[in-house]
């Protein structure tokens, strides 16, 4: 027994040694984080990140502004247009080395993108640069108006244009 003993009591030191070696640790983490300088600069940064996603949300999601909505379906017609572009690149490079590594050979593949390429040319660039870019921005000067007459509904007009 005297050897379980002194293994007991080992243990039982051991034990009180890790307590006041995790005090001794919170201790000086508590003294470290009074100052809470990583804490303070990891909050503004949140806060900044916040006020700035909720500034795009108003500005750009939210708004009623004909003038920003146009700027938005300008915006919308440039992504779809670089788009558009990379079909009609692959398309290009098809036609200057047939079989080449975009198609393999494949005829309905290469029928599909452009069609594709087609599409997304006159719905997606054309269509909203003409009709909910220009309209937007210029016809509301055109007939006197400081703004469309239904804000809203041009607002979800754009916004379901990504849906077509």
């Amino acid at each position: 027994m005297p050897f379980f003993s002194s293994h007991l009591k080992f243990i039982i030191c051991d034990i009180k040694n890790i307590g006041s070696d995790l005090q001794f640790l919170y201790s000086g983490l508590q003294k470290d984080f009074t100052d809470f300088l990583f804490l303070k600069r990891l909050r503004n940064n949140f806060n900044r990140f916040n006020d700035l996603r909720k500034y795009f949300f108003k500005k750009y999601v939210y708004t009623i502004n004909h003038k920003r909505i146009a700027l938005n379906y300008f915006y919308f017609s440039m992504c779809s247009g670089l788009s558009g572009a990379i079909l009609a690149t692959m398309i290009r490079l098809e036609l200057a080395y047939p079989g080449s590594t975009f198609f393999k050979g494949d005829s309905l593949r290469y029928l599909q993108v452009i069609t594709a390429h087609g599409l997304i040319m006159v719905f997606f660039v054309a269509v909203p640069i003409f009709f909910g870019g220009f309209a937007n921005f210029f016809i509301p000067y055109h007939i006197g108006s400081k703004d469309v007459a239904f804000p809203r509904l041009n607002s979800i007009g754009f916004w379901i244009q990504p849906c077509g």
